[in-house]
């Protein structure tokens, strides 16, 4: 049985061309002794858990180890899975390369691997903690602990781009992708969940605050043919994961743990996403 560094050491031999130094922008040229060289000799080490540290400079994050366990675990608990099945059958190349932006703990790759996406999944995140749930997790995926503003991945290598509720940065993502391939992002509809805010604002801040209209509008500056479809649904969260729900995202954390009737208004809860579609 391969220790996790040694078959992360595999995975690079294969694909060193995906990647490039994040100092130089030169591409790397060696791995040997769990160690990847440029070739103006920078140098980067695989960890033991197999993951690859590509940050230049410490990055503060809010993700704690505990609010990813409760991703995780709502996660897999089937609360995305329509929007998988959604983007798993909007993919043109299952199997080609996917680069998995803001990847957090890894279950949406995983997710994507376990139904049909085929070719190599690369998950990345600033948040190391992130990146290490997710490797002691998910054994057949790659996962690196990087940032997009100085991104250590390779000019026109990757089919598919995924970024599902977090940052982008579209001139990365068109230097990355090969042609004829899809940027699939997921952005918050105006009712995402929207119990969770009806428990803290009135319905004016709540339809300001959630109009994606700039945020959609960028996206159609930046790609030629853009596809996008609503993705709405209810999900069930038992009452065992109510406060994992609330610790899994921003909008919970300041709500008061003792609110009336929090489990009640929470069993049943709107996802309401848009996908966007850029090639």
């Amino acid at each position: 049985m391969l220790k996790k560094i040694d078959k992360a050491q595999l995975f690079l031999e294969d694909h060193l061309h995906l990647f490039q130094c994040p100092v130089c922008s030169e591409s790397f040229v060696t791995i040997e002794n769990h160690q990847l060289t440029c070739s103006n000799a920078h140098r980067f080490d695989l960890s033991k858990k197999g993951t690859l540290h590509l940050l230049l400079k410490p990055v503060q994050s809010e993700y704690t180890r505990e609010m990813l366990l409760s991703r995780q675990r709502i996660a897999q608990s089937g609360f995305w899975h329509p929007l998988l099945e959604k983007i798993q059958s909007m993919i043109k190349h299952p199997e080609g390369t996917l680069l998995d932006v803001g990847c957090g703990e890894g279950a949406h790759s995983a997710y994507l691997r376990q139904h049909g996406i085929s070719g190599t999944i690369i998950g990345f995140d600033i948040s190391k903690e992130g990146i290490n749930l997710a490797a002691s997790s998910y054994t057949d995926l790659f996962f690196a602990v990087a940032d997009l503003a100085q991104s250590p991945f390779a000019s026109e290598q990757y089919d598919t781009i995924l970024n599902i509720l977090s940052p982008s940065n579209y001139s990365e993502f068109k230097r990355l992708l090969k042609r004829g391939g899809q940027v699939i992002k997921v952005v918050p509809n105006p009712d995402y969940l929207i119990e969770l805010r009806d428990l803290k604002e009135t319905t004016e801040e709540k339809r300001e605050l959630y109009s994606n209209e700039r945020v959609v509008q960028k996206f159609e500056e930046h790609f030629e043919v853009v596809n996008k479809i609503s993705v709405t649904y209810t999900a069930t969260i038992p009452d065992d994961l109510v406060s994992d729900f609330m610790n899994m995202t921003p909008l919970g954390w300041h709500i008061d743990s003792h609110h009336e009737n929090l489990i009640t208004k929470l069993n049943e809860i709107t996802v309401d996403l848009l996908v966007l579609i850029g090639e």
